[in-house]
């Protein structure tokens, strides 16, 4: 999508009066109350708009900044719970939105509870009140596991689960417990494949043991992520899951049968999510969904889901000869982890491809000869979308009208 400086959008949009308000971080409300009444006073046909994402005022927002439409957000969250006939055998990864107020909207559409990444993400998803909550990362500081521990008791009306996938993690976490009243609960951090954390099926029964009689702890199920399955069939990715699902089963029943209770397993990710859900005594564990990305959607088109999370950024010079435009997306701006060419999609002009990528400055490739003028704004569609939350301090929020209602400050941006 192309916003015109001037206002339109695109060859054939119309145009509308500028602001000279720009928003930022430091100063959000009045602003905010400002957008609201001068959309009141724009007639509809000033109102600028590729279907379905509107931005009525691009100039007052503060490029690059994250924006995320909150239609498409809410479409999500129902979808997200639609797929397994409600939320409450989901466990929602928050290291997508990092945002308290996403948090507290997938609670209150019931979903059951969160898996972090980050103490600081666990933190946002207690507060945000979560019933529950899993650290799916091990802790090998002692710094890390007390910091856990105290999380846990100011948080004592919900359960907080820790995961431990090595023995040194065992003892980590018994170490921490000490002098509690009551003990840490600890998952066992179960590796179906991806090797990159968790106790192998092999090791998985000593390594849960050691949990069950660790002194001030207490064995409190089993957590596994399947990341390394990205099959785009469908029936690919169910079979991959009901294998996993299969292993998962066998394992519980070795463990009860040797006198330790598995009360839960969470499992999968955004790709796998619906086939564990689906299973009694299962929680599925989705994360992109939530905003969804380019990757997401070439590697899962069948999914229900849209882009509700985007950056916008503005033209600051071109080179007509050379068919390319210069724009503020840096590697600053958007997730560099893809591939150059995959980290961002332009929205409405996806056949543009970005050539070169500094920390300020973003080169696309654009193909024919309309290229945007300078100034002109557009909407990138992250590839990797959760690791763009964390360039931005939060995000402008823009309702159907295009109206920016809202901004959602990043909580568990940082680590403390």
């Amino acid at each position: 999508m192309v916003v015109r400086r001037s206002g339109t959008i695109s060859s054939d949009g119309p145009s509308h009066p500028s602001q000279s308000q720009t928003l930022n971080a430091t100063a959000m409300t009045p602003i905010f109350n400002g957008l609201r009444q001068s959309r009141r006073r724009r007639s509809a046909a000033q109102m600028i708009e590729h279907d379905p994402y509107f931005i009525a005022d691009p100039d007052a927002i503060e490029t690059p900044a994250m924006v995320v439409f909150e239609q498409q957000l809410d479409a999500n969250i129902a979808d997200l719970c639609g797929l397994v006939g409600g939320g409450a055998n989901l466990m929602a990864h928050v290291k997508t939105h990092k945002s308290e107020a996403i948090a507290r909207k997938q609670l209150a559409a019931g979903i059951a509870g969160f898996k972090c990444a980050t103490l600081q993400e666990l933190e946002l998803a207690l507060d945000a009140g979560a019933p529950e909550a899993i650290l799916a990362y091990p802790m090998v500081q002692s710094l890390k596991a007390e910091r856990f521990g105290r999380i846990a008791d100011a948080h004592g009306e919900a359960r907080v689960y820790a995961t431990a996938g090595d023995i040194l993690h065992v003892e980590v976490l018994s170490r921490a417990a000490i002098g509690r009243d009551r003990p840490l609960l600890v998952m066992l951090d179960l590796d179906v494949g991806m090797h990159r954390t968790g106790a192998s099926l092999a090791g998985a029964e000593s390594v849960y043991a050691e949990i069950h009689k660790a002194s001030g702890l207490q064995a409190a199920g089993i957590h596994a992520y399947d990341g390394h399955e990205h099959f785009q069939d469908p029936d690919g990715r169910a079979g991959a899951a009901h294998k996993h699902i299969d292993d998962l089963k066998a394992l519980k029943s070795r463990l009860e049968t040797g006198g330790m209770a598995v009360p839960r397993i969470v499992a999968g990710g955004s790709f796998s999510f619906p086939y564990y859900a689906r299973t009694e005594g299962f929680h599925g564990s989705p994360g992109t969904v939530i905003y969804w990305d380019i990757n997401g959607t070439t590697r899962m088109p069948d999914q229900p889901f849209r882009w509700a999370a985007m950056v916008l950024c503005q033209v600051v010079e071109r080179r007509p000869e050379q068919q390319t435009i210069t724009t503020d997306l840096g590697v600053k701006a958007i997730a560099s982890d893809p591939p150059l060419a995959s980290r961002a999609r332009l929205l409405g002009h996806m056949d543009a491809r970005l050539l070169l990528q500094n920390e300020e400055h973003g080169v696309f490739l654009w193909p024919g000869e309309d290229l945007p003028a300078v100034g002109d704004y557009l909407l990138a569609v992250p590839g990797h979308v959760c690791p763009t939350t964390i360039r931005y301090p939060g995000s402008f929020v823009i309702d159907a009208e295009g109206t920016v209602v809202d901004f959602y400050p990043h909580t568990a941006r940082d680590r403390q």
